[in-house]
C-alpha cells in the first residue's frame, strides 16, 4: 500500500504502522496548531456520519492529514461514550470503505482482506475465499443470498464475485471500526478537543430528536405506545398486516432508530413474507428513495383503525412518537431517580399526573 491507500483504508495495519514509522505523536495532533486541519477534518467525518452524508472517493486532497484525522475522529467518537453515535460512525466508515473497494483492481480488494486474516484469491474472475472466513463476516448478513447453501462452494472454498467480497470487507471494518470504540478517552485529551465537540454534540442532538432517540441510543420495547405494541405482537404471531399497519410499525421502528435488518428480521415472521418485496418496502419507507417516512400522527392511526388499546397517557400526545419519548423519559427517571420538585406542573407528570402536551 501506499499513503493514499493507507488514507482510503486508515483501519489496517499497515496504515498504524505507518503512522508510527513516521513518528506522529497523538498528542501532538490533537493540540497543536499546525495540525487544526486534521482535527478539523476529523469533525467533519463525525457530521458526515452523524448527517448521513454521501461518502465520496475522491476527498483526498491531502492524504496525510485524511489518514491522521482518523484516528482523532476516532478519539473524539469514544469521548461521547454514545452508542448510537459509535454505531453509526462505524457503519459511515465501513461504507466509505465499501464505495472505495468497488472502484479499486481485484489486488486492493485482496490486499486490504488479508488485513482481516482473509487469504483470498482470484480465479475465473471471482474471489475464492475459504469457508470459515465467509461465515466469519456473511453471519450478520441477514439476506438469503447470504446463507453458505445459496453460495459457490467448492472444497471448502466459497466464490463470490467483486460487489459481495466488497460487502463482506464492508462488515469486517464495521465490526473493527465499532470495537476499538469502547475505551475511556483521558480527560486530558477529552478536554483539548472539546473545542470541536459542540457542533458534534448539536448535531447528534438534532438527529435523536428528529428520531426520538433515547439519549444512551437505547430502544426499549416497554416505551412503545399500546398502537405499536399491539402491531408488532400480532407481527410476532404470525398475522398478516395490512399495509396502512405496516407503513405505520415500519416507519415507527425505523424513526425510534432500528436498522433496515432489525426491521427486516422482526417481518420474516409473517406469514406471507417475500425478502424482495419486504426489503424493497423497507428500504422505501426508511430513506432508501430519498425520503425517510415519519409514523402517522394518533389521527391518522385512528382513521386507518389502526388505534388499538388506548391507556390514558395517550389522551395527552397526538403521534405514536410523542408517547415514546414520554415514555423514554419516564424511564429515564425512574433510573435516576426523582429530581428536586422545580414546580407543580413537573411534580405532577413526575408523579404520574397528567403529562406534559408536546405536539
Amino acid at each position: 500500500m501506499d499513503t493514499i491507500a493507507y488514507a482510503k483504508y486508515p483501519f489496517t495495519l499497515e496504515a498504524s504502522l505507518y503512522v508510527k514509522d513516521r513518528q506522529y505523536s497523538i498528542e501532538d495532533v490533537i493540540v497543536r496548531p499546525a495540525y487544526e486541519q486534521v482535527r478539523t477534518r476529523a469533525k467533519r467525518r463525525i457530521l458526515d456520519a452523524i448527517g448521513g452524508n454521501a461518502r465520496p472517493g475522491d476527498r483526498l486532497p491531502d492524504p496525510e492529514r485524511e489518514l491522521l484525522s482518523y484516528p482523532v475522529a476516532r478519539i473524539m467518537v469514544a469521548s461521547t461514550g454514545d452508542q448510537y453515535l459509535i454505531k453509526r460512525f462505524a457503519v459511515w466508515e465501513s461504507k466509505r470503505a465499501y464505495s472505495l473497494l468497488l472502484a479499486e483492481p481485484e489486488s486492493g480488494l485482496i490486499a486490504v482482506g488479508s488485513d482481516f486474516g482473509i487469504n483470498a484469491r482470484i480465479k475465473d474472475r471471482e474471489f475464492v475465499l475459504h469457508f470459515t472466513d465467509y461465515l466469519k463476516y456473511a453471519a450478520g448478513l441477514r439476506d438469503t443470498e447470504w446463507k453458505l447453501i445459496n453460495r459457490k462452494i467448492i472444497s471448502g472454498m466459497v466464490y463470490v464475485p467483486k460487489e459481495k467480497f466488497a460487502r463482506l470487507l464492508e462488515e469486517a471494518v464495521r465490526e473493527k471500526v465499532q470495537s476499538g470504540l469502547t475505551g475511556k478517552v483521558p480527560e486530558t485529551v477529552a478536554m483539548a478537543l472539546e473545542p470541536y465537540m459542540a457542533e458534534i454534540r448539536a448535531a447528534l442532538d438534532v438527529l435523536k430528536a428528529e428520531r426520538n432517540i433515547a439519549a444512551d441510543g437505547e430502544v426499549s420495547e416497554d416505551a412503545f405506545p399500546p398502537c405499536m405494541k399491539a402491531l408488532l405482537a400480532d407481527l410476532q404471531k404470525g398475522v398478516n398486516l395490512p399495509h396502512t399497519a405496516r407503513f405505520a410499525l415500519t416507519s415507527f421502528l425505523a424513526n425510534i432508530g432500528l436498522d433496515k435488518e432489525q426491521i427486516m428480521e422482526l417481518y420474516r415472521m409473517a406469514p406471507d413474507f417475500r425478502e424482495d418485496l419486504t426489503r424493497y418496502q423497507v428500504e422505501h419507507i426508511t430513506g432508501g428513495s430519498g425520503t425517510e417516512y415519519t409514523a402517522p400522527s394518533c389521527k391518522t392511526m385512528m382513521t386507518y383503525g389502526n388505534c388499538i388499546g388506548k391507556n390514558p397517557y395517550c389522551d395527552w400526545v397526538t403521534h405514536p412518537l410523542s408517547y415514546y419519548r414520554k415514555a423514554m423519559f419516564r424511564r429515564a427517571k425512574l433510573k435516576t431517580g426523582p429530581a428536586p420538585a422545580t414546580g407543580g406542573n413537573q411534580a405532577a407528570a413526575d408523579d404520574g399526573g397528567k403529562p406534559a402536551d408536546s405536539r
